[in-house]
This record gives C-alpha cells, sequence and structure tokens, in this order.
C-alpha cells in the first residue's frame, strides 16, 4: 500500500511545476483576451443570444467526453503495467488538458503523459507511457477517421484526412508487430513496449475501442447541443461538419487550445451548408469556451485533489473551484450583455 501510494502521488517540485505552468498558462489566455476582442464583436453579440440549457447539455456532454477519456487512458495504461486508480487518472489528465488549453503545441499532452508515467514502476517509464499514448492517439485517429466519412458524404469536407487517419493508425499497428526487431536500444524498446502492450492485451484493447468510441459520442452530443443553442439548421449534419473540423484544425496547434485556427475551420465548413460567418464563428468560439471550462474545471480539481491537504482544506479548494468557475461565466456574460470588448 505504501509502495502504490508513493507511486500515485505527485512529488513537490513536480506538483510546483505544474502549478507553475497552469498559473502562467491563464495568465496568457486571460492578456490574450483584450487583443482578440475588436474582432469578435459582433460574434459576441451572437453568443449573447445563444440558449443557455443547451449550453449547459453540452457541458455536460463534453464532460461525459472527458471521463472516457480517462478510461481510455486507464485501459491503455493498465495494459502496460501502470496502477492507477480511476481519481489519481483524472485529475493527472485535468491537470494536462487544463494546460492545453492555454497552451500551444499540446503541451498539455507532455504533462499528461509525464504525470501518468509516474503510475508505471518500470525502468524508461517516461518512453513507455509515450508509446502508450500513440497507441491511444491511433485509436482516436480510427474513431475520427469515421467522423469525417460521416462529413464527407454531405460534401462538406473532402475524404483525403481519412486516408491520413487510418494510414497513420496502421502504421502505429506496424510498428506494435513489428516491434521486436528493433529493440537494440533500451529506450526505443520501451516505447515500443508500450505501444505493443495494447495490442497483446485484447481486454485493454476492447476497452480502448469502447471508451474512445465514446468519447467521440459524446463530443458528437456535445456539438449538436451547441448547434440547437444557436439555432442551426439541420443540426445533426451541421455537427457532423463541425466535430472533425475542430479535430482536424487541432493537429496543427499553433495557438493555445487551437483558438481561432478551430473556428476559422468550423466557418469554413459550415459555409458550405450556407451559414453566415458570424453564427459558425459564434458557434466554434461557443464550442471551444465549453470545453475550455471543462478542462480548467477539471484541471483546478485535479490540482486540489494531488495536493492531499487535510479533508478541511479540501473542501475549501473545491469551493474556490467552483466560485471560481462561476465568476469565469459571470464575467463571460458581462462581455457578451455590456460588450467590454
Amino acid at each position: 500500500m505504501s509502495h502504490e501510494r508513493t507511486i500515485m502521488s505527485l512529488s513537490r517540485p513536480t506538483f510546483t511545476l505544474v502549478l507553475a505552468g497552469a498559473a502562467a498558462a491563464t495568465a496568457l489566455g486571460a492578456l490574450s483576451l483584450p487583443l482578440l476582442g475588436h474582432h469578435l464583436t459582433s460574434t459576441f453579440h451572437v453568443l449573447a443570444g445563444a440558449s443557455r440549457p443547451w449550453l449547459l447539455c453540452s457541458f455536460l456532454a463534453f464532460l461525459g467526453a472527458f471521463v472516457c477519456t480517462v478510461g481510455a487512458w486507464r485501459s491503455a495504461l493498465s495494459a502496460a503495467g501502470a496502477r492507477l486508480c480511476p481519481k489519481q487518472a483524472a485529475a493527472r489528465l485535468g491537470i494536462g488538458s487544463m494546460v492545453n488549453a492555454f497552451t500551444p503545441a499540446k503541451l498539455g499532452d507532455a504533462v499528461k503523459i509525464t504525470l501518468c508515467a509516474r503510475a508505471i514502476d518500470a525502468p524508461d517509464r517516461m518512453w513507455t507511457a509515450t508509446g502508450t499514448y500513440t497507441a491511444l492517439a491511433a485509436a482516436r485517429s480510427l474513431t475520427l477517421a469515421g467522423l469525417v466519412v460521416a462529413a464527407s458524404a454531405t460534401h462538406a469536407l473532402p475524404i483525403w484526412p481519412v486516408f491520413v487517419l487510418v494510414g497513420s493508425a496502421g502504421l502505429v499497428a506496424l510498428t506494435a508487430v513489428a516491434s521486436t526487431r528493433f529493440r537494440s536500444h533500451h529506450r526505443i524498446a520501451s516505447f515500443l513496449a508500450g505501444v505493443a502492450a495494447l495490442a497483446k492485451d485484447r481486454r485493454a484493447l476492447r476497452g480502448v475501442a469502447l471508451w474512445t468510441i465514446g468519447m467521440q459520442l459524446f463530443r458528437l452530443a456535445g456539438t449538436l447541443a451547441v448547434v440547437y443553442a444557436f439555432g442551426l439548421p439541420q443540426p445533426l449534419l451541421a455537427a457532423l461538419v463541425i466535430l472533425p473540423a475542430l479535430d482536424l484544425a487541432g493537429a496543427v496547434p499553433l495557438t493555445p487550445g487551437s483558438f481561432g485556427i478551430g473556428g476559422g475551420a468550423v466557418a469554413v465548413a459550415l459555409a458550405s451548408r450556407g451559414i453566415g460567418m458570424t453564427d459558425a464563428l459564434a458557434t466554434g468560439l461557443a464550442i471551444q469556451a465549453v470545453e475550455t471550462l471543462v478542462s480548467v474545471t477539471c484541471g483546478s480539481l485535479g490540482l486540489a485533489y494531488l495536493m492531499q491537504p487535510s479533508e478541511r482544506v479540501t473542501r475549501a479548494a473545491i469551493r474556490l473551484a467552483v466560485v471560481g468557475a462561476s465568476t469565469v461565466l459571470a464575467a463571460l456574460v458581462g462581455v457578451v450583455v455590456f460588450d467590454l470588448f
């Protein structure tokens, strides 16, 4: 039990680094808003007319997607020999998601790998966790390919991304099968072991597949709820166009949380369906805002949980996270209603 607790807990330097990074990322995101506001005034006016109940449904759906993501990571990490309880996995992945929301280049994914690697009791565990992450990315690529196929059937997206997504997943699978030929270096061997572990454990592979499909379905439901919030025509078809466009745009994370790039991709995709630029930008911004709120909420609670303080401090931290989330929502409403930009 004591050994497991040692693996599960964060060291003080690691926790301090994560906390400082999250604070810096949050400050960067806050400072960027005034620079973007002048170009988004009309879009915020459209946001003011969105249905709040549907946006709440979207938040719950994206929260469900996060839960499915946690399940997929736990299944894959267990195949690699990790011991990670659901609360620990959710906390570590939540912190990574929060960092992703405010930093470019998917730096939050590196945080996820670093934190989850601590649950693997093996040499070169960082390389093993990276291999596991690669296998998870391949599984997500296949589910995303299915969404692209559905969107291309409406002639809103081209079909060529499917070949890229399936090809990348096939390359990962081929690497797992042929991994015994490339084990001359211990770090490469650990990386390939992390990739191959999922292929060898059918129970874990089935779990990853089911959790990943569930994650995409929840994200589709969250996107659909946002479409209903803005009253766009043909909601299901619009959601099938928006979600792949956002995910494909996120593959090139040049901005924090792919902000701007994702909204532009949504606008271009919806323009093919005759939807105006303002409504399209508002829809993309709303989806990214909801996902960011989920990431910040889960990341804040994850930080509070991994601190492992006294019960009294834990309750205070949870209340602080709730108040902080409410303050963010109130600020956004204030921006929309009073046009502070």
